[in-house]
């Protein structure tokens, strides 16, 4: 067989549907001459009783007791018009078959093979082409589709040739994966209980969307593990999408009548919907949980008392009048709005403002909606509004400010300015937008800005920001940050415009130095041995950097004073360690900002780990965040070691003249040499390359070897643990002898200082 059918043939190897693939051959006329087989299942093979390797590849005219090929016609147009059919037909020994073929490709038919059954008598194909359909088959390893028509591919998008190919693998290539589980139950079901099976899903089109069918399988046969239907798809998308639209429509209904009933209990106002009936009667329909709390009753008491007396909660006073007020309205069709005084249920005597709504029914009687509040909690709040007033104007006594109040349809402005000291200076201004173009104490380049932003303002509403630059006092331009607020009146348009101006000049200032600062903090943190930018305020290390991981262990904690304790441990002197924290404590700090000084520093040794010290200048810098308000402050650690080193280097080149001087660390061995005979010995020198370098110049001789010895970098270090000194008498070649002193360098244990005379 070719290997371009084997495609084809794969999924039916092992099925337990009777299928045969056949070429159809032609004369020059195209008239089938003869058939050849190129591949038949054992299914088939049984139901033919042939063997498969005496047929594969050979003619139909060649065998027996296959069908007659003059019973086979059909096939001929399958084979080169790419449609299906289903007929009957009847092999040479007698055995009746249903026969479904389907074009494979072109001159090549795919058929499958079925014993006649009673229901095959009514004709009716088993592939209509008027409506889509396939041919499934389940068995334990899934689902799969062996045979469809044009029609399903005309629904999917899919060519039939395509649908075959997806779906021989498995069904659920061809299904949304959503879902697949449920059509498999419901043919798993169906194939149990010898039945059909109905159900709806979503098959996926070609162009990747879903379309909603339902799928009326009807069962073919079911044998040895393996079920077949027949399947008819119909398309129910556009059902679906309404019956979803109509779910979506209904479920917004009662979301929107939940919400309302909702509004109805959350709103603050009392309210009450009643019906009047004719005969004089209340019947009470609804109240909420605001009015039966303003009343101080539980709903149904309280829906009680309404139907048996409306007007009962109403003092004797009030009652006639307010009676004779709300029939006058219900006739004039006009609402109701009153105050009244009541007697709440716990006979507590308040005020409430009353508006009441009649609407006329069909059946002669009037819904009543009534809105109730409490009056007095608006009293409450006027207090409220004139205390906090007089505290607003207790603030501006204080405070540098200008406040601006503008009529824009007179074109008229008062200015009122408010100065530290207390002292308040009031301005009327007309024709004050038209002013400021020539206004003398604003800024020249401001003038323009300002008044298109008081135009801006008028046209919409909320609050607009902005600055500008005046000097008001004769005294230089100060910067000054502005902002309007549009009231409206009912028709929309501005009726007022509310503004204030603040001198943010010196904030602005202290803004500017605080990001410049931590700006070259940032920058400086990469040359420091440790950093850190603590908040005092907030008790919290903002960040925190080290050249090594264990003074970044060491040094920092989460709390800023948690930190500070922790540079003071730091220091191996407990002279320095007190001086540290009388200077650098957080109450310290706090306290030499409110004198103003914002800077300080302090030299001392700092531990760095493994018995190394360090000596270390430690800075700070204090400022206030102009964001937060917070005190900050901002500390490096410089090593000042390579510094001290040099001083000391110096000192001991002046006290020493003429002798060569080592500096050697300890740990690595490496040697830097200092002195006018430094240039007599070589570069990147190591105390190991250098006592190589001083053996090879004497002869060989048992000194020679203990020397070697005793020059070790090991052998001094020993010695040192007991002894501030080393020592040796060096022989020099063709001089008199060298004398060699080694000690460790003071406040530097991991330095050696190595002195040489004789050179």
């Amino acid at each position: 067989m070719a290997k371009h059918l084997e495609k084809f043939t794969r999924p039916f190897q092992n099925s337990a549907i009777p299928f045969v693939l056949a070429e159809v051959l032609t004369n020059g006329q195209g008239q089938m001459v003869d058939l050849v087989c190129r591949f038949l299942n054992p299914a088939a093979a049984s139901l033919l009783q042939v063997a498969p390797e005496a047929v594969q590849g050979r003619r139909l005219s060649q065998l027996s007791p296959l069908p007659a090929l003059e019973d086979l016609s059909p096939v001929q147009a399958v084979a080169f018009s790419g449609s299906s059919a289903s007929f009957s037909c009847e092999t040479a020994g007698g055995q009746a078959l249903s026969v479904t073929c389907y074009q494979v490709m072109y001159g090549v038919v795919g058929c499958l093979l079925d014993p006649c059954r009673e229901s095959a008598g009514s004709g009716a194909p088993a592939l209509p082409e008027a409506v889509p359909a396939a041919v499934l088959e389940l068995d334990r390893s899934g689902l799969r589709c062996v045979a469809c028509n044009r029609m399903l591919g005309q629904l999917t998008g899919w060519t039939q040739k395509s649908l075959l190919n997806r779906g021989a693998d498995g069904f659920a290539a061809l299904t949304v994966p959503e879902d697949w589980p449920a059509l498999l139950q419901a043919l798993l079901d169906a194939a149990r209980e010898k039945r059909d099976a109905d159900q709806d899903l979503r098959l996926l089109r070609r162009d990747g969307g879903p379309i909603w069918v339902n799928l009326r399988a009807e069962l073919l046969s079911s044998r040895h593990g393996r079920t077949v239907f027949r399947g008819i798809f119909t398309d129910i998308d556009r059902l679906r999408q309404r019956e979803t639209a109509l779910r979506e429509s209904l479920t917004r209904q009662e979301a929107a009548r939940r919400q309302a009933v909702d509004l109805l209990e959350r709103v603050p106002v009392g309210l009450c919907l009643l019906r009047r009936r004719p005969d004089g009667g209340t019947e009470v329909l609804r109240v909420n949980q605001a009015l039966c709390q303003l009343l101080a009753l539980s709903s149904d008491a309280l829906a009680d008392r309404l139907a048996e007396d409306p007007g009962g909660f109403l003092q004797a006073d009030q009652r006639e009048e307010l009676l004779a007020d709300a029939v006058r309205a219900r006739e004039c069709r006009l609402p109701l709005r009153r105050v009244c005084r009541i007697v709440s249920g716990e006979g507590r005597i308040c005020s409430l403002s009353v508006h009441a709504v009649w609407d006329p029914q069909p059946d002669g009687s009037w819904l009543v909606s009534i809105a109730c509040s409490d009056v007095s909690q608006e009293a409450a709040a006027d207090r409220e509004h004139r205390i906090r007033a007089q505290l607003c104007d207790l603030l501006l006594e204080h405070t540098s400010l200008l406040t601006l109040d503008y009529d824009p349809a007179a074109d008229l402005a008062q200015i009122q300015r408010h100065s530290p000291g207390g002292r308040r200076t009031s301005r009327t201004i007309s024709g004050y937008l038209k002013s400021l173009s020539t206004a003398p104490y604003l800024h020249p380049e401001d003038r323009r800005r300002l008044a298109g932003a008081i135009r801006r303002a008028l046209t919409r509403p909320g609050t607009i920001s902005g600055s500008y630059r005046a000097d008001y006092d004769g005294n230089g331009w100060r910067q000054y940050q502005v902002s309007w607020m549009s009231l409206f009146d009912e028709r929309g348009d501005v009726r007022r415009l509310l503004g204030k101006a603040e001198d943010v000049t010196s904030r602005r200032a202290v803004a500017e130095h605080f990001r410049q600062l931590a700006a070259r903090h940032r920058k400086q943190a990469k040359a420091c041995l440790a950093s850190a930018r603590l908040d005092l305020t907030a008790d919290q290390t903002l960040d925190a950097k080290a050249a090594s991981r264990h003074l970044l262990r060491s040094l920092f904690d989460r709390t800023a004073a948690a930190c500070l304790q922790r540079m003071a441990a730091a220091l191996p002197d407990p002279e320095e360690r007190a001086r540290f924290d009388a200077r650098f404590s957080p109450s310290a700090l706090g306290e030499a900002f409110a004198q103003g000084c914002f800077q300080c520093s302090l030299a001392h040794r700092l531990s760095t780990g493994k018995g190394g010290i360090r000596w270390v200048l430690t800075t700070v810098e204090v400022a206030e965040n102009p964001d937060s308000l917070h005190l900050e402050a901002f500390f490096q650690l410089q090593d000042q070691s390579p510094l001290r080193l040099r001083e000391a280097l110096l000192e001991a080149l002046i006290q020493q003249e003429g002798r060569l001087i080592l500096t050697v660390d300890a740990a690595t061995g490496g040697c830097r040499a200092h002195g006018p005979a430094a240039e007599h010995l070589p570069e990147d020198a190591t105390c190991r390359s250098l006592s190589v370098w001083y053996l090879r110049q004497l002869p060989p001789t048992p000194e020679r070897a203990a020397l070697r010895k005793a020059l070790t970098l090991k052998q001094v270090l020993a010695r040192l643990e007991t002894a501030p000194a080393v020592e040796l008498e060096l022989p020099a070649p063709g001089g008199r002898p060298l004398q060699l002193r080694c000690s460790r360098l003071e406040g530097m244990s991991d330095v050696l200082l190595v002195l040489l005379n004789g050179l």
